[in-house]
């Protein structure tokens, strides 16, 4: 009886259980639940590298762009530099030749002449200053005592004078004659004398109208003419 249970025992021997799997070839739970944790963990560092890299890569495309803006604001703002600087040279040199290419039209001198004779008059010596011709000039002086026209002793006599062209540096003259009585009381300071001129001309380039125009008061403590204002931006309409 011994010997038979003995038997039956053997018949089922235990198994043997190892760190690889029992003996009938399954691995432990344990493990696998292992090897799924660490697959997750290289999927994840995988992606985190993943992300790491694009996000370096939109930093790089970024700061590339960011130079593109810069660069061409910097273009931009060097063509309006460019621009603005070749306006400014444009206006300079047409300011230039403005100046230059242009004559000037002025009153020289103004003072009495022939006080001892019946007929004393006032000379006006207008010229050219600049340094080419001037066209079409006409010159109007008026001449007023206390607010009012100053008598004429030839009233036939034209105000206004006709000089047509002008050359540079050359004196003309425009005479104004007073009645000795109006002179008197003019040079004793009894009266206000005051002179208007006005110079219209052209220059030689078309469509160039030019005009000086002055105004001068007598000072008779020093019997000399006092400048007492004036324009060079009179109306065409304003002469006649």
């Amino acid at each position: 009886m011994v010997r038979g249970a003995r038997l039956s025992l053997d018949l089922n021997p235990p198994r043997v259980t190892t760190d690889k799997g029992d003996s009938d070839g399954r691995a432990p739970a344990q493990g696998g639940k292992r090897g799924l944790t660490e697959e997750g963990d290289l999927l994840r560092e995988e992606l985190e590298r993943e992300r790491r890299w694009e996000r370096a890569e939109e930093r790089r495309v970024s700061h590339a762009i960011g130079l593109t803006d810069l660069f061409a604001v910097l273009m931009v703002a060097a063509t309006g530099f460019s621009a603005f600087a070749t306006w400014r040279t444009a206006q300079v040199t047409s300011l230039v030749f403005a100046i230059a290419d242009r004559p000037f039209m002025g009153v020289a001198k103004i003072d009495f002449e022939a006080t001892d004779s019946p007929d004393p008059h006032l000379t006006v010596v207008y010229k050219n200053f600049g340094r080419i011709p001037a066209a079409d000039g006409l010159v109007r002086v008026d001449v007023w005592i206390d607010g009012k026209p100053a008598p004429d002793p030839f009233p036939g006599a034209m105000d206004v004078h006709e000089s047509g062209g002008i050359p540079p540096d050359v004196d003309h003259f425009f005479y104004r004659y007073f009645t000795a009585d109006s002179y008197k009381d003019v040079v004793s300071g009894k009266s206000r004398l005051r002179v208007e001129v006005r110079i219209d001309y052209t220059g030689l380039a078309p469509n160039t109208q030019y005009c000086d125009s002055k105004r001068f008061v007598y000072d008779y403590r020093t019997a000399t003419f006092r400048h007492a204002g004036g324009s060079n931006k009179c109306r065409s309409n304003e002469i006649f």
